[in-house]
């Protein structure tokens, strides 16, 4: 089964809206054994939308729009696709009665511009929008089916989930599967030579990609075909995963997107340990990453953010001879670091960081760029020097994970077991 998105609204074009629609409908029709050929995006224009209609080839089963049914002027994708079936609008009385519950539950009254949201395609199959007021549309023509959803996304979701999804899943004969593989600090061209031999073995149906994004490599094995031949692809699957993870190790942090921040959390609880943080050129991303996980008070006691080297001295007795030797962003002031947050915080684990995240500030023998990440916990010790790049965004980022993939190896090496 073939689909295509057609994402309308000129606010996507100009950038002011991030199209994260098309993105859930990929994921959503893929599990169910849907491939998405094409995504286009067009403005709130009828010729465009018309033009991108009749761009969509025979061989496509399924149309998903999403956008343009408001009740504003500019919301014209309703009209647009009437002429386009050659349908006309009709008053729905029950479509308006679920308006003036929805504003009423809200404390409102329905205005004028409201009420047209309930002149609905006469033709089309009406989708109940039970959470918002514009109504999924669905028109048949011979194979195809043309639904048309609202832009604002939990509604949109809604529809699929509630009414779309559940029937695709019935009628379509076949499956896809994936599994990830996430890798932090190892460059996407040494991972594919890594798995060279290994990767040679793969045939079809199944695939392997490399998605790779700053200071991490996500690697998505795949497979698809029917139904019927469901157990033995799984069990393909199985045993190339097992395979790629006995080559990988423990490079590989995470098999299911799990975010690192959240691997390490678990870890930390495994071994009923607590962390904190001592940041430089990471100004407090290290602490807002580990944060993110709900329930972290559990494991994470705090910060220091010593971005000057004042405060390194005074808040984590860092060496003035030291600073004045070997520099902010140097080994022994990172080490120096997590060991005075280790003692001030009374934490197990302590990581640090120091670099110079730029544009500026570089030199001969410590280039923009330049970090030193240090990992300090029971009886362990680890610090090492990296090379970030120039952009001082990607520099942070890469750091801050750098920095939680060091302590989980670190954890690991202390007798935490990580899930599979």
């Amino acid at each position: 089964m073939r689909a295509e998105i057609i994402t309308i609204g000129t606010e996507i074009l100009l950038g002011q809206t991030i199209d994260s629609n098309s993105a859930w409908l990929g994921q959503q029709l893929n599990g169910c054994g849907v491939q998405v050929e094409r995504i286009t995006s067009v403005a709130d224009n009828p010729k465009d939308i018309i033009a991108a209609l009749n761009a969509v080839p025979e061989t496509i089963h399924w149309v998903f729009l999403t956008g343009g049914l408001g009740p504003t002027k500019d919301d014209l994708t309703k009209h647009v696709l009437c002429g386009y079936f050659g349908d006309h609008l009709i008053f729905r009385p029950e479509v308006y009665a679920h308006i003036e519950t929805l504003f009423a539950s809200m404390g409102r009254v329905p205005n004028a511009l409201n009420r047209p949201q309930a002149e609905l395609p006469a033709k089309a199959e009406i989708i109940a929008n039970s959470v918002g007021t514009a109504q999924g549309m669905l028109w048949t023509r011979g194979t195809q089916h043309f639904l048309s959803m609202p832009g604002v996304p939990y509604e949109m979701k809604h529809i699929m989930e509630e009414v779309i999804l559940p029937q695709i899943r019935s009628e379509c004969d076949e499956f896809m599967i994936h599994r990830y593989f996430v890798v932090q600090g190892i460059p996407e061209s040494d991972l594919a030579l890594r798995l060279a031999d290994w990767e040679a073995a793969i045939l079809p149906p199944m695939s392997l990609a490399y998605l790779p994004s700053p200071g991490l490599v996500k690697l998505r094995l795949s497979i698809q075909g029917s139904t019927s031949q469901e157990p033995d692809l799984n069990s393909q699957m199985d045993r190339m995963a097992e395979e790629l993870k006995s080559i990988l190790g423990r490079d590989v942090y995470a098999e299911d997107l799990t975010p690192l921040e959240e691997v390490v959390g678990k870890l930390l609880i495994s071994l009923g340990h607590r962390v904190g943080t001592a940041e430089s050129c990471t100004g407090g991303a290290l602490a807002a990453r580990i944060t993110q996980v709900a329930g972290s008070s559990a494991y994470y006691q705090g910060s220091v953010v010593a971005y000057a080297n004042e405060v390194k001295q005074a808040a984590l007795g860092v060496q003035k001879a030291d600073l004045l030797l070997h520099g902010a962003v140097s080994e022994p002031v990172v080490k120096q670091m997590a060991n005075g947050l280790r003692k001030h915080l009374k934490v197990d684990w302590a990581i640090a960081t120091s670099g110079i995240a730029g544009p500026s500030g570089g030199s001969e023998s410590k280039p923009v760029g330049t970090v030193w990440v240090a990992v300090v916990g029971p009886s362990y010790v680890w610090t090492e020097r990296f090379q970030m790049g120039r952009n001082r965004s990607r520099v942070i980022e890469k750091t801050v994970l750098a920095g939680l993939n060091a302590l989980r190896i670190g954890l690991l090496s202390s007798g935490a077991t990580q899930e599979g």
